[in-house]
Formats: C-alpha cells, structure tokens, sequence
C-alpha cells in the first residue's frame, strides 16, 4: 500500500501519485499497487506508524519524520539554505544517504526519494512581517514538531500546534491569527482566502521524503529495487520542478486575489533564531550537524 496523508494538488500526495505512475512504467504488472490519500489512514504520525509496522509500504511524508527520527531535524533548522540549487546538492549527497541510513536504523524504512514541499512562508490575518516585531503575540499554526515551535516561540509568535485539515476553518474563526507553508500548500488548502498578507520569508526548505519500509524492500528482487529507485527518481525530479513553476505563478495568483506580498528583513530573522539553530545541532546525533553547519552556514 502507497499512502499519504494530503489529497492532490498537495506537494505531498502528487509526489506519492507520480511516484505511483512512474513504477507502473517501471515494473508493470509485477507491483501491485493501491494509493490511499485525503487523510485515508489518517494524520502523517499515523500514516509513519503504518509505514513504520509495515502496513503500508510506501508513504511520501514531511516534517513529522523528525519527531522519530531527530537527524531529521537539520532540515529544521531556519535559514540553513537559501536555494533550491544547494538543497538539491545537500540532499542528492552523501548527506542524502546519511538521513536514509539514519531512518533504517530508527523506523525501519528507507527514503527513496526527496521531492520538494517547498520554502516555507508567512500568511496572516493582522500585517505584514518584515522583523520578528512584527509576528510578537500573532498565533501562528505550526506542524507538530519541537523545532517549529521553537522558532516561531523566538521570533516572539504563540505557535499553535492544529492538523493541517483543520486549519482553513481555524484561520477562518479567528483561532489562528495566520500559519507558514509552502506556496504550494497555501494554494492546495487555500490558506490565502483568510490571509490577507503574504510575507516571503524562507525560513525553513521542506522536502517530501519518499519513505519505504525496510522490510518490504529486503524482501524485492534486484530488479524491483531497481525499478523502484528509478520510479523515485522521476518522481523527485518532477517534484522539485513542479514546486519551482508553481512558485512565481503562484504569487501572482495571490495578488490577484487581493492578498498583499512583502518581503521580509531575512537578515534580521536569521539573527533572531540563531539560539534555535544551536538547540537543534544539540539535539542531533553525533557530528552530523556539526558537519553540515561547517559546509552550508558559511
């Protein structure tokens, strides 16, 4: 079983859908396969707990993965890359494989791919954020991991822990004040109808991971695996590519709704959270960190 937790036109589920089309390319009639998406098996914890017992055996998730795996929290760390040319460098590496290795050994499942979610973004319903003055008191949906509620706790915001799911209706009363995506999940759940400011603020690189359990690979031929690994790699191309069209159409769809864009003092934000990125290389096995730290924080 193929699952996500997202419905298409989400980063998440169209990697899962065209991972999907490309091993039907691949290997035919040899891989069964059935997809459940739209919250099917339920939140992404859930869904990594079925990947993780090996109910299901392919799941496209995000940022959740650190919550059982804290290597996974370097791509946490805010303003650690400011490129998509440098992410793809970092994660088509040997660092790449360190984070796939690394989640074997936790849960049991292997990333075959790293697509993109995308540069993560400020929406509100109050102004627009240039400074971290700017987010003081503003209740702002964060995913349910430790390091988003650390940053946005230093950048002076109330950061509100809501499943994405419930977050248009949240944003719509009142309970939240704004939230920080991808443009691409600001469009899918369509954040940008409750947001009247957009502030471009990149603090954070989101990939999708493209996570198979480690049972249910052992347990393939050479051939399958190979299939797979090419099904995944098409699938992470069209990802990324996907994510990078979308971003500048999607800005001037917003405009175009009435939404007001600015950018933000990045600079200034950086500085704001530099306690945040030393919390989180803290709380990372090993050199990991360290490494990664020396080579992108230049």
């Amino acid at each position: 079983m193929f699952a996500v937790e997202t419905s298409a036109g989400d980063p998440l589920a169209d990697m899962l859908l065209a991972f999907a089309e490309e091993v039907e390319n691949e290997l035919g009639d040899s891989v069964d396969i059935t997809v459940q998406t739209g919250g099917a098996i339920g939140d992404e914890e859930a869904v990594l707990q079925g990947l993780r017992a090996g109910a299901i055996d392919v799941a496209a998730v995000s940022g959740s993965v650190a919550n059982l795996d804290p290597t996974f929290t370097i791509m946490d760390m805010p303003f650690l890359f400011t490129d998509r040319e440098t992410v793809a460098e970092f994660l088509d590496g040997p660092y790449g494989d360190e984070l796939s290795e690394s989640l074997v050994e936790t849960i049991g499942a292997r990333v075959l791919g790293f697509g993109e979610n995308g540069f993560r973004q400020i929406t509100n319903s109050k102004r627009p954020i240039v400074t971290s003055s700017d987010l003081t008191g503003l209740k702002i949906r964060v995913p349910g991991n430790p390091a988003r509620v650390a940053l946005f706790e230093a950048l002076g915001a109330a950061p509100t822990q809501i499943d994405i799911g419930e977050a248009y209706l949240a944003l719509d009363q009142g309970v939240l004040d704004g939230q920080e995506n991808p443009l691409k999940v600001i469009d899918a759940f369509s954040f940008y109808e409750k947001q009247p400011y957009l502030s471009l603020t990149s603090h954070i690189y989101s990939p999708v991971y493209l996570a198979m359990n480690e049972d249910t690979w052992q347990g393939l031929s050479p051939e399958v695996q190979q299939g797979l690994e090419k099904a995944a790699a098409a699938a992470a191309a069209t990802s990324r590519a996907a994510g990078a069209e979308a971003d500048e159409e999607l800005l001037s769809k917003f405009e175009a709704a009435g939404v007001q864009v600015n950018e933000a003092d990045v600079n200034q934000l950086s500085e704001a959270v530099s306690g945040v990125r030393d919390e989180i290389a803290a709380g990372i096995p090993g050199d990991f960190a360290d490494r990664v730290i020396a080579e992108y924080r230049q």
